[in-house]
């Protein structure tokens, strides 16, 4: 769309590829590190000065037992620190790069699992609901400093970190028409986006919490 995209990640080989296949630009970097998280953003105002919006991606979807698992205390404080600590960092130290923009925004991509508890993940859907109550609260405090606040909400997306999730109660979306509604969703100013089945999953989470909650407790994980 005639933007300059800026993609970051973690593993270095990974992103020159996809760099290299998508024509974006690249910085390596951990966002859960505060360090990492000022260098990047220093470096998006060394080569261009402003933001003009920052899309909040990364994350993490563990299943396991939260009893059982002898790794747990670690896998909760790391997905924490992914999908709900750094986000929101994140956005607060872009805060001066954003508003050099025009018209600056902050995209959140959130989960359908927002709106519904996910017995087979004991923290994934709590970091989801978080983000969801802080994209409402960031698109008030926000709106007097001119800057729009998205969130997507997708139901499960086809790609390799949903590939342990085995049921027959919802469809996966394909990355291609999840980036498509989000786009279209930007441009037509719609500042919550419920995508796919997350639609009926809001509704459903309403209506009847406890069989929407008992489908999701039928998800096995493989």
């Amino acid at each position: 769309m005639g933007n300059t995209v800026i993609i970051c990640g973690r593993d270095a080989d990974k992103l020159a590829t996809a760099a290299r296949e998508t024509g974006a630009q690249a910085i390596a970097g951990d966002v859960t590190r505060a360090e990492d998280q000022d260098r990047i953003l220093s470096d998006i105002q060394a080569a261009h000065g402003r933001l003009d919006l920052l899309v909040n991606n990364a994350g993490i979807f563990l299943a396991y037992d939260f009893a059982a698992d002898p790794d747990a205390l670690q896998k909760i404080e790391r997905e924490i620190a992914i999908n709900a600590t750094a986000p929101l960092t994140l956005t607060r130290r872009a805060l001066p790069l954003l508003q050099m923009s025009a018209q600056p925004g902050v995209l959140f991509i959130g989960s359908g699992v927002a709106f519904v508890a996910s017995p087979g993940t004991p923290v994934y859907s709590g970091t989801k609901a978080l983000i969801h109550h802080c994209a409402q609260t960031l698109r008030h405090q926000l709106k007097p400093h001119g800057i729009a606040v998205f969130e997507a909400l997708p139901p499960v997306v086809d790609t390799d970190m949903a590939t342990v999730l085995k049921s027959d109660n919802f469809k996966k979306m394909k990355p291609a028409d999840l980036v498509r509604d989000i786009l279209d969703g930007v441009r037509r100013d719609r500042t919550e986006m419920l995508l796919g089945q997350s639609r009926q999953i809001k509704w459903m989470s309403r209506i009847a919490p406890a069989f929407l909650f008992r489908q999701f407790a039928k998800t096995e994980f493989h």
